[in-house]
């Protein structure tokens, strides 16, 4: 293997920065360059990079959701075979069609020599040598095999030169050129490197192409030189880069960078200035931003915008989002329009109303917040402190995509997101908290009491029309052929109970497209009562019309109707927080322990049914003492009344095997009456202690899940704990929807 001569610099950051964009040509004095034993090359510098699963490499340990993909290329690798035989810049045969006309045979030439074969041989070879001395940092060789290629145009038509070049500094299969290739293995000898590329490919007019090549692999796709630079924490080689008029706006919308989940792959928000910002690069965001050719208000294929991207990469521990809080004000200042942060994505979100629905509450909590103190800036603001003493201080919000009154309002998408984890945690932010609060106060509660007041007034009509309802013997030949002694009680009754449900099924209706349920623990949480009300609605609907059209089968809809309607009371409970959270906790314990509960327990009951049903035989004739029990559906009775201690063990006395039944029904006793009935009182236990020590935020969760279909209004917020007013405040920016609230303690 031969050595790799690099330059003197030991560390890249220990290398004169570049300035210039037009470099010396990098063949005049080779002798300037001193040789570095291998031993002695400082260790390639490694960045936080993202690892996939792929064939070849180690997996990455963190047990993911799903599988990551498996892409058909690797963006970059020095160990992995070529499979195809296709791959220009891997460790792999040479392309077939790839430079097979440098040298061509001479056919009259006597026999072959073979100093001029191996030449030859090498020549073929020229692109994937130029790849691996710049992924090397061979330098000397670099030089070399540049004005190896130089020659080689020389031959060629001059109309022919630029595509030929670039057909040799490019992997074919994957569009990577050598410059990629260079940024890809960082190494001492990377920046002078690049500077001998660039020269290079200014002093035969291709800089251009060279410069903004793109990824074409459909991973990568449209990713260039200078994204890579970026991704390494390149900052003098990305300043050479945009000084050499690299495309600051490129957009790299391969399928890594765009993935369906988060593990899949790297979502920066596709631009080079959003990929600064997500890796935490102040000084290269300021050099882009300070160029005059970068568009700061870009959006990606997902619509996002630089601080939708600061937002989804967002995380829950204090580190990650310190740097993003400071970059997104760092962005937001240097715009200094309120543009960036109302721009909405695809999906009709805006910053603000993403890291709500991501569930992010740090950032959510920072962007309300915000307060800027700069008078010039001041309108960028989202709280405004009218003023301070002590420890009291009045403070406005603005409640612009924060309140109901607009579409997609932070309020409503984290009320009804069901895939939100912590939800209730994001209410107790301000000014969501005593905006909430204010709601309450001012008109939800007494809408949700009248509420109270028409369904119980329901409730109980509906019971008297069905306890006072004529009886087989004295019903109506017809029940629409009324008479003034007979049934226009019952109608009245009836009408009022058939509008009233219809009216609840058209509202809980609507309350649960707009919850939009995505799975079934969120339809048995949060849509819980939404569809006990719908169901019992509709039951009530079912039951008149087959009542007025003289239908027997009526009775049944009504009983059922009447046990979820009382049973319904519950969901008004939770206008105490006492009452509510009783019933919160009943919510939970049968739809998270009984529900398994049941599940295992049925399983138990229908395996031994279908054993015990099997060993029993039917009673002799005339047999006083004998029960029988010889079909499936006793025997499975006859275990559920032991579950509850109801049940005889003398049923095995005429069984085929008694010691085997008798057994079969210890067994079973010991696992449902003794296993799984302590089992479910512990979890239940469990379960009440879980949610008492969250009982008032997830009170005020359901608080909110009621008080929101009731309306929208005004609200207030601050940082403590008693609002003194609220009211429109005309802040002379625009901003028309604020609040003013007076707070206690630590308000300042």
């Amino acid at each position: 293997m031969s050595l790799c001569r690099t330059a003197m610099n030991a560390h890249p950051k220990e290398m004169v920065p570049l300035t210039g964009r037009r470099a010396t040509m990098p063949f005049v004095n080779p002798a300037i360059l001193q040789e570095k034993r291998p031993s002695e090359v400082t260790p390639t510098k490694k960045s936080a990079h993202f690892f996939l699963e792929i064939e070849g490499f180690e997996p990455n340990p963190t047990v993911a959701k799903t599988s990551p993909p498996i892409f058909s290329k690797p963006m970059d690798s020095n160990i992995r075979q070529c499979v195809s035989g296709n791959c220009d810049d891997m460790d792999s045969p040479q392309s077939p069609q790839d430079d097979v006309t440098e040298t061509p045979s001479n056919p009259n030439s006597p026999s072959a020599n073979l100093a001029k074969e191996e030449q030859r041989r090498k020549k073929k070879r020229l692109k994937k040598r130029i790849f691996t001395a710049v992924s090397e940092g061979c330098l000397e060789e670099l030089l070399e095999l540049l004005g190896e290629l130089q020659e080689l145009c020389k031959r060629r038509h001059s109309l022919d030169v630029p595509d030929f070049l670039m057909h040799k500094l490019t992997a074919l299969d994957t569009g990577k050129t050598c410059l990629m290739k260079a940024l890809l293995n960082i190494n001492p000898s990377t920046k002078e490197i690049v500077r001998i590329l660039l020269a290079f490919a200014e002093e035969n007019d291709i800089l251009d192409r060279f410069i903004n090549a793109e990824y074409t692999e459909e991973a990568y796709e449209g990713q260039t030189a200078l994204n890579i630079a970026i991704e390494r924490r390149q900052g003098d080689i990305t300043a050479v880069l945009i000084a050499a008029g690299a495309d600051v706006n490129a957009h790299a919308k391969g399928v890594f960078f765009n993935p369906k989940y988060q593990h899949e792959g790297f979502y920066f928000g596709e631009t080079p200035l959003a990929l600064a910002a997500c890796t935490n690069q102040p000084e290269i965001v300021q050099m882009l931003m300070e160029n005059e050719q970068t568009d700061i208000t870009s959006q990606d294929s997902r619509g996002n915008n630089i601080l939708h991207a600061l937002v989804t990469v967002a995380e829950d521990f204090k580190t990650q989002n310190d740097f993003v809080k400071r970059m997104y004000d760092m962005i937001l200042l240097r715009s200094g329009t309120w543009e960036l942060e109302t721009t909405r994505n695809n999906d009709g979100l805006t910053p603000l109303q993403l890291a709500a629905k991501m569930g992010k509450a740090e950032i959510l909590k920072y962007i309300l917040s915000r307060e800027i103190k700069d008078k010039r800036l001041r309108s960028l603001s989202r709280k405004f402190t009218d003023w301070a003493y002590g420890p009291v201080s009045s403070s406005l919000y603005d409640l612009t995509n924060v309140d109901t009154t607009t579409d997609n309002s932070v309020l409503e998408i984290i009320v009804y997101n069901t895939n939100i984890d912590n939800r209730h945690e994001m209410l107790t932010l301000e000014p969501l908290h005593t905006l909430l609060h204010m709601k309450w106060k001012k008109f939800a509660k007494y809408m949700f009491f009248l509420s109270f007041c028409f369904y119980f007034f329901y409730n109980v009509t509906l019971t008297l029309v069905s306890y006072y309802r004529p009886r087989e013997e004295e019903a109506l030949p017809h029940p629409l052929a009324l008479t003034h002694k007979m049934g226009w009680l019952q109608l009245l009754g009836r009408m009022f109970v058939l509008i009233w449900a219809m009216f609840i099924s058209v509202k809980e209706g609507i309350a649960i497209f707009l919850l939009r349920p995505s799975d079934l623990q969120s339809i048995l949480s949060d849509a819980w009562f939404h569809f006990v009300f719908f169901a019992q609605a509709v039951l009530v609907i079912l039951s008149v019309f087959l009542y007025l059209f003289a239908y027997k089968e009526y009775l049944a809809c009504l009983v059922l109707a009447m046990a979820l309607g009382w049973a319904n009371m519950l969901y008004y409970t939770r206008g105490f927080q006492s009452m509510g959270m009783y019933s919160v906790m009943i919510q939970k314990v049968i739809l998270h322990d009984v529900l398994k509960f049941l599940f295992v327990y049925i399983v138990f009951l229908l395996g031994f049914g279908v054993a015990l049903a099997s060993l029993i035989e039917k009673c002799p004739q005339n047999h006083e003492n004998c029960s029988s029990y010889g079909s499936f559906s006793d025997a499975v009775l006859e275990l559920f009344r032991l579950t509850i201690g109801l049940g005889d063990l003398n049923i095995q006395q005429n069984s085929k095997y008694p010691i085997l039944f008798l057994f079969l029904l210890i067994t079973y006793v010991i696992l449902t009456f003794v296993l799984l009935l302590n089992m479910l009182i512990a979890l239940m236990g469990e379960t009440v202690e879980n949610v008492s020590k969250e009982s008032e935020r997830i009170w005020r969760l359901q608080v909110s899940l009621a008080e929101s279909p009731l309306g929208s209004g005004g609200g207030g917020s601050c940082h403590g704990d008693s609002v003194q007013h609220t009211e429109p405040v005309d802040l002379g920016w625009g901003l028309e929807t604020c609040i003013s609230s007076l707070c206690l303690a630590g308000g300042r």
